[in-house]
């Protein structure tokens, strides 16, 4: 199975690679405004104080607030993006079964059943509740790839890869 990430596809369904990237996005946004538009944060103005002036201002402290938000949210961000670029090297398929879903907001759980060698496991998953995860329905097969043979590292392969089907 020859298996390409499609970020677009899993920008839209994994919540949990797209909360960062919103996260860093509103980081970036705040740090700008308050930058250029109030000019409330002056990097100018933070060269010429010592350290101990510096952690006086409460403009340094809104600045480092929004830099290690954006900070944050990118490292998250990154992290699950190479986790889910990893299964592109392939691994084992299995199919399994969706037990339960539960629907909040813009989001949605899912957990599925699937056997690993004989031994029955249950995987939940946090996605995106979008055109593309209305198939993911209570009692519906969906494609799964493990990576390294492990049962705790199981994506739905079809909401993230291309050449999946």
């Amino acid at each position: 199975m020859d298996l390409k990430l499609n970020f677009k596809k899993a920008l839209k369904n994994d919540y949990r690679l797209f909360l960062p990237l919103v996260v860093c996005v509103i980081g970036i946004a705040f740090f700008c405004y308050f930058t250029f538009v109030k000019k409330q944060i002056a990097p100018s103005k933070f060269a010429s104080l010592t350290p101990p002036e510096l952690l006086k201002t409460g403009d340094f402290y809104l600045a480092l607030i929004y830099v290690l938000c954006t900070a944050l949210g990118l490292a998250f961000f990154l992290k699950r993006l190479f986790y889910i670029k990893s299964f592109e090297r392939g691994g084992r398929t299995a199919e399994g079964v969706v037990v339960d879903i539960r629907y909040v907001k813009d989001r949605c759980g899912v957990d599925v059943k699937f056997d690993f060698y004989g031994t029955p496991c249950k995987k939940h998953f946090t996605l995106m509740n979008n055109a593309q995860t209305k198939f993911v329905h209570m009692d519906s097969v969906v494609n799964l790839l493990m990576k390294d043979e492990n049962p705790k590292h199981v994506l739905i392969a079809d909401l993230y890869f291309d050449g999946a089907s």
